[in-house]
């Protein structure tokens, strides 16, 4: 490589984000330096940028982790990837290179590091989606609504943001019978389209009915063997408390930074609360990085559909202006793509 700069994103403070030049890392004998041509806006990044979220990165490239880069420059001691591989798992990818892989919150790869994976097979967007797809697998998988016989399973999802709408397609392809709560229309549409009973929380608190939104869901769907929140809010667990199934699963992915949880119903309805991680099943001890590519890929079931999640491209510098200004309402997945100049 002859270019010895890149541009990048940091995010020094809370609601601060700037466009910088930098240098290109230099990848060591272990590393694999990456070009980024896919990095899906997640909403931990959106929680970090406002400074809600746990996660704090500073450094060039930010928490940028659903990427799908490629191969420039490999270590010596770096085996089984060449210059031009398509790469999942890398991180900082709010930049043009990397050389970081994607383990923060990842289990057993924290500490002792990870090599990117290679999947020609895929494409860069596709590949993108693989860590939201592996957290919503292990959502499912935290479930266990394979445990239930003799009837088909139920489950509500409380929020349908990326990881949201990406459950519901699982679930569904998975004959298990879903509900769906959401404000925003776009998103309610999807998921119906893919077979979910939608429902829109805002018709309580607009008064187009009397009843909330936990109420509507168990006249008109009924209890859930599993209910899903994927918001971070601590009303929607509440909901997610009472529409639950005696002796069932409240499975806890949206972040938040502490949570009231009414002991006596939950204890009086034998309910468990669960907190899956993002990629790794703490009970079973594996990580989903490649069943989700494989999934994505179309190799385990029915093809995933990704791209109708892909609301909005940006460049790096339209990528500043969309964390200043997030839409939620009009936006699922935005692909930034910072090889793309302006």
């Amino acid at each position: 490589m002859s270019r010895s700069k890149m541009k990048a994103l940091v995010f020094p403070k809370a609601f601060d984000v700037c466009l910088v030049e930098t240098d290109i890392p230099k990848p060591g004998p272990d590393e694999v330096l990456a070009e980024v041509r896919s990095c899906g806006i997640c909403g931990s990044d959106i929680g970090i940028f406002e400074g809600s979220h746990w996660i704090i990165a500073h450094g060039p490239g930010g928490h940028g982790h659903e990427s799908g880069c490629v191969a420039v420059e490999v270590g010596k001691n770096v085996v089984g990837i060449k210059p031009g591989d398509r790469l999942a798992r890398m991180g900082a990818c709010y930049a043009q290179y990397t050389k970081e892989v994607n383990v923060v919150g990842h289990g057993k790869d924290e500490k002792t590091g990870a090599l990117p994976i290679v999947r020609n097979d895929l494409t860069v967007d596709e590949i993108s989606f693989a860590d939201a797809v592996g957290c919503a697998l292990n959502c499912a998988e935290r479930a266990e609504l394979d445990r239930i016989s003799g009837r088909r399973p139920k489950a509500a999802i409380l929020g349908l943001g990326p990881i949201g709408l990406l459950l519901a397609q699982i679930l569904i392809n998975r004959g298990v019978e879903v509900a769906a709560s959401e404000p925003y229309e776009m998103k309610r549409e999807l998921a119906a389209k893919w077979g979910a009973e939608v429902f829109n929380p805002r018709d309580f608190s607009e008064g187009k009915t009397k009843k909330s939104a936990a109420e509507t869901i168990l006249e008109e769907f009924g209890e859930a063997d599993a209910v899903f929140e994927m918001v971070g809010h601590n009303d929607t667990l509440l909901e997610a408390i009472d529409i639950v199934r005696p002796g069932f699963r409240v499975l806890v992915f949206g972040a938040q930074t502490i949570q009231y949880i009414p002991y006596e119903k939950c204890r009086r309805k034998g309910i468990e609360i669960v907190y899956p991680e993002a990629m790794v099943n703490s009970k079973e001890g594996v990580d989903y990085w490649t069943q989700a590519l494989d999934l994505i890929a179309g190799k385990d079931g029915k093809r995933l559909d990704i791209e109708s999640l892909i609301t909005k491209r940006a460049t790096l510098e339209e990528a500043a202006d969309a964390f200043r200004n997030y839409d939620r309402e009009k936006w699922i997945k935005i692909i930034v793509e910072p090889w793309r100049e302006d």
